[in-house]
């Protein structure tokens, strides 16, 4: 089994795990956690032996996620790949943590300064020793200033998919004729389903004029009855069928002799 040696540089130990706000803002939760238990692991003498087996069971994830994690941090430079160290059988992957404080900090400078600046928001002094090592704290934090400029795109989303859900009960209602108890196929997702799947072939437009159709439709000997949305779809060649055999039949009979 493959074991990695993980050196701690980060310059912050004392039998507790301190993590920067900035990976906090900037990585995945697997990311993040990965970061925590090599640094975690990384313990008060800066290195330790893990496989990866043991942190990939320590997260809950496998092999393809943690190298995509790890290849995150590596090319983010918060951990180094620093070479190949001698094993009892095997050459080991050496990792360090890097020192990124002054990163934290200059990045919530920054933000620190537009926001107090672009809106008048109260920024709060921290103390030079505060285990943070921010000067600064904000009232909003990066990653809310990017679900922020994410909204309008996310209210879009939520308004179309509205729209859809409506369109689609409302289509559902035009069953009420042929089916009295038509209100326990609202939630259904067979229906809803199928509704949707004859939307994009025929439009909405069509789709009224087929199920007002039915009460004339489910009336005629011999033809399929149907009375909700899945079996509409399903009849639907068998309807084609028969209108195809009147209009055959209808141009028979004008047929004359005289």
């Amino acid at each position: 089994m493959e074991k990695i040696e993980i050196k701690d540089n980060s310059g912050d130990r004392g039998y507790f795990t301190i993590i920067p706000n900035y990976i906090l803002n900037h990585s995945t939760a697997i990311d993040q956690a990965l970061y925590l238990q090599m640094k975690r692991i990384a313990g008060e003498d800066g290195h330790c032996f893990a496989t990866e087996q043991t942190l990939r069971k320590k997260l809950g994830i496998g092999r393809q996620a943690f190298q995509k994690s790890l290849k995150y941090l590596i090319d983010h430079k918060w951990i180094s790949f620093v070479g190949l160290t001698g094993g009892k059988t095997r050459p080991i992957k050496t990792y360090k943590i890097n020192n990124i404080w002054h990163l934290n900090e200059e990045y919530y400078k920054k933000i620190s300064s537009r926001t107090a600046l672009s809106s008048g928001e109260i920024v709060s002094e921290t103390t030079e020793d505060s285990v943070q090592n921010s000067t600064k704290i904000v009232s909003r934090t990066a990653l809310e200033e990017e679900q922020h400029k994410e909204e309008p795109l996310r209210r879009t989303i939520i308004a179309a998919e509205t729209a859809a859900g409506n369109e689609t009960n409302q289509l559902i209602e035009l069953f009420r004729p042929v089916n009295p108890v038509i209100d326990k196929y609202f939630k259904n997702t067979t229906q809803r389903q199928a509704i949707e799947r004859m939307i994009k072939i025929f439009g909405r437009e069509k789709m009224e004029e087929m199920i007002k159709a039915l009460p004339l439709v489910n009336a005629k000997p011999y033809w399929k009855k149907s009375t909700t949305p899945f079996e509409l779809e399903n009849n639907l060649p068998h309807y084609q069928a028969k209108s195809q055999e009147e209009k055959q039949k209808s141009k028979e009979s004008k047929i004359s002799f005289n």
